[in-house]
């Protein structure tokens, strides 16, 4: 049964994905070659982006019936033109050479990973007004959502159409956005709190599923990448939507509850802070991948703790 307090099963598991998070940006398994990529940064450390937005889904729907819908856009929203401040000192010098709508994307839609934050508080922009219709309208448009970014991702990997935009390149991909990975992840986790479904179903069938997804996420990296004939971003895999929902879930059910929200802290805080480390010691260093990742790791919790030191924990994460 999922706990009323903070789940200590919850954090820890955020905490986990946050570190593979950083394993995208900086696999320290690089070295070993392309089927440890794929395994790895192209496979299981993609399940971390949908499973922090079915908990953002799962905690919107919290504040829904609270009637502050819009205050939870609001906060993301300011917390992205936060986090979009505090990196302009490793991304100002871009703007003197991209055209100013090429600038405009950018401020708009995030610099690298802080699109999650740009596309969760669309996607949550989209959804407050959409919030009443019943539990099949919502769910039926998570799967359109979600469908078609599907569609997109095996569409373009198998060559069976191309999308040519300079607007729809890295980090804003024609599968990976508001409308299409963030969109249909929070509808997900609304429903999961809307429908009760981590305490009305059962834990071994979930963790039977959870186990099974996670399985077939780097199994399905590897399949697409060596049968493809093109590459992309593995981040819409059909059995991400297997592996995220049944793993949240599994770990709400988890027993056990933690007293205050560091462990959350050093999630969300890993996952804001690592790119600036990662960043850095990519330009200015000839450090290999796996100090780079320990190091940005490191980094990242030295600056959570003067956060947390200073008060400012509450305001950023």
């Amino acid at each position: 049964m999922a706990p009323i307090g903070r789940s200590r099963a919850v954090d820890l598991l955020k905490l986990v994905l946050a570190l593979m998070v950083v394993g995208i940006h900086a696999n320290p398994f690089k070295e070993l070659g392309r089927t440890a990529l794929l395994l790895t940064g192209d496979g299981i450390y993609r399940i971390g982006v949908p499973v922090f937005l079915l908990f953002n889904g799962y905690f919107l729907q919290a504040a829904l019936e609270k009637g502050r819908g819009w205050a939870y856009v609001r906060r993301a929203a300011g917390l992205y033109a936060l986090w979009m401040l505090i990196y302009l000192p490793i991304y100002w010098k871009v703007l003197f050479v991209q055209e100013a709508w090429q600038n405009l994307r950018m401020l708009v839609f995030g610099y690298w990973h802080l699109w999650y934050l740009s596309g969760m508080a669309m996607a949550a922009a989209l959804i407050v007004p959409i919030a009443g219709w019943p539990v099949r309208r919502l769910a039926a448009l998570a799967g359109l959502s979600l469908g078609a970014g599907l569609l997109l991702f095996y569409g373009q990997a198998w060559a069976l159409f191309a999308i040519k935009s300079p607007l729809l390149v890295d980090p804003l991909p024609a599968h990976r956005n508001a409308l299409v990975l963030c969109l249909p992840y929070l509808l997900i986790g609304l429903l999961i709190r809307r429908l009760h479904l981590a305490e009305t179903l059962p834990r071994g069938p979930v963790l039977l599923a959870a186990g099974l997804g996670v399985l077939l996420v780097p199994l399905e990296s590897v399949w697409v990448a060596y049968t493809a004939p093109k590459g992309f971003p593995h981040d819409t895999m059909l059995s991400l939507a297997l592996a995220a929902p049944a793993l949240m879930i599994a770990a709400m059910q988890w027993p056990g509850q933690v007293a205050d929200r560091r462990i959350g802290d050093y999630a969300s805080g890993i996952y804001f802070v690592h790119v600036a480390f990662v960043a850095l010691l990519i330009r200015h260093t000839g450090f290999e991948r796996p100090a780079i990742w320990a190091s940005a790791v490191l980094g990242s919790c030295a600056v959570v703790w003067l956060l947390r030191r200073s008060g400012m924990a509450a305001r950023l994460l």
